[in-house]
């Protein structure tokens, strides 16, 4: 019996911390697997505190740091930061797309996993420019006339075959990913991501001071983090209720220029009913 292809994936974050909430049980299975799993890391993640002492440049290494520990936990390959600034990837767009493409030539991308730009009530531009270049670059980046220098570099142009948006998207998902396996490496990976736990602490710890836990607030800071975790992955197993942890994501076909959903979309417009998610 043959082995099923290796695939090399690549996760597209705004921020170092992004996907250990919504996708790192998926990655850390892939990566068992055997695929190639990378993170591509949109900006530096220097605005991300809420303490006005703070240098950006120390946060933005120290945030680069721990993508680099939750990529290790996950088992997958040291992370990409692209270094765009934090909270402005709206003005970078194009320069973002670009650089997206590049790395998915010379990654030999096969999937790309990033957030849904069409998600109702996402209020953060960094989370719906990563998810739409990200987008863009899977669909344009099998044109070889597509910025020529990356061609004078010996990258030739590459075709991802879906994108998988993490939930919540602004669709029913049609692949859930049993996690039951890597749900504990998905909580110590969001474990690596200090400074952001520590900021969040008051959804964990009520009344905390994110700038004051005592020993007793950091036990529970890493419990509140588990049960945090678990309420999502419950959410998702809503779609696929044999599981006991999942993770959901909308996955869509990618051809050049486009998606390549039309079917799916005229049988939605006729009021077809969707078919069960794909369980992987």
């Amino acid at each position: 019996m043959s082995q099923p292809p290796v695939l090399t994936i690549a996760a597209v974050y705004a921020h170092p911390d992004d996907g250990e909430f919504f996708a790192a049980g998926s990655l850390a299975k892939w990566a068992k697997a055997g695929h190639r799993v990378y993170a591509i890391c949109a900006t530096r993640g220097d605005l991300g505190s809420k303490r006005p002492d703070a240098d950006p440049e120390e946060l933005a290494r120290t945030r680069a740091s721990e993508l680099g520990k939750a990529m290790a936990v996950i088992g997958a390959e040291p992370p990409i930061m692209l270094g765009f600034p934090d909270g402005a990837l709206r003005e970078h767009a194009a320069a973002l797309r670009e650089r997206l493409i590049y790395w998915f030539r010379k990654l030999r991308v096969n999937r790309v996993l990033t957030f849904d730009p069409w998600r109702r009530y996402e209020i953060h531009p960094d989370h719906i420019e990563a998810g739409r270049m990200a987008s863009e670059a899977a669909a344009f980046s099998c044109f070889p006339l597509l910025h020529p220098a990356h061609r004078a570099e010996g990258l030739e142009a590459v075709q991802p075959q879906e994108v998988w948006y993490m939930m919540p998207a602004d669709h029913r998902p049609n692949r859930v990913v049993d996690i039951a396996a890597t749900f504990d490496t998905k909580v110590e990976s969001l474990l690596s991501h200090s400074s952001q736990i520590e900021m969040l602490a008051s959804w964990f710890v009520p009344g905390a001071d994110p700038a004051n836990l005592t020993a007793e607030q950091q036990g529970q800071l890493r419990s509140g983090a588990r049960d945090f975790l678990t309420m999502m992955s419950k959410a998702s197993t809503g779609f696929a209720p044999s599981l006991e942890h999942a993770e959901a994501f909308f996955a869509q076909r990618v051809g050049p220029g486009h998606f390549e959903n039309y079917q799916e979309m005229f049988q939605e417009l006729l009021g077809v009913p969707a078919s069960a998610p794909e369980i992987c």
